[in-house]
Formats: C-alpha cells, structure tokens, sequence
C-alpha cells in the first residue's frame, strides 16, 4: 500500500468524492466539502473514483492524487456535476 494525496481545487461550491477498489466500497466518501484534501492508503491494484459537485456555473475545478489529474473543468448551467473513471 502506498499512503496518496487526494485533493480539490474549486473556489466555491460543495463536493464529495470517493474512491474504491475492485471488490467494492466502502459506503463513505473519502473527501467531502469543505476539506479540500485527503490522505488515502490505496493498495497497488485498480482502483475507480467518482464525483458529484455543485456550485455557481462557470465555477472550474480540479481533481487530483498526488500531482495527477483526475478529472478537471468548470461547472455548467445546471450547477451540478458529477464523473467516474477508473486509477
């Protein structure tokens, strides 16, 4: 396992985001409004994360572990998003 830094960028507006593995979560997100960062022990294997943010449209974010982006971009109109993808 290797202990990761899982952080937002985003001047305003709420977030979670959580990470999980392949057998599963854990039911808890591990980074939620307003902290802005997390450390995690993530095992070396595959791993997905998701998000859901709010905020005012045009607001940008970004999602990083450690210094690698994992998703960025501005909130649109409807002042909600929400991603997956896989680590």
């Amino acid at each position: 396992m290797s202990q990761q830094l899982l952080r937002i960028e985003m001047p305003e507006g709420k977030w979670v985001v959580d990470i999980f593995d392949k057998s599963g979560d854990s039911g808890e997100y591990d980074l939620i409004h307003p902290n802005t960062q997390v450390k995690l022990a993530l095992a070396d294997e595959m791993h997905g994360f998701r998000y859901n943010l709010t905020g005012p449209e045009g607001t940008p974010f970004a999602i990083y572990l450690d210094d690698t982006v994992l998703a960025e971009g501005t909130v649109d109109k409807s002042q909600n998003l929400n991603g997956t993808g896989v680590l």
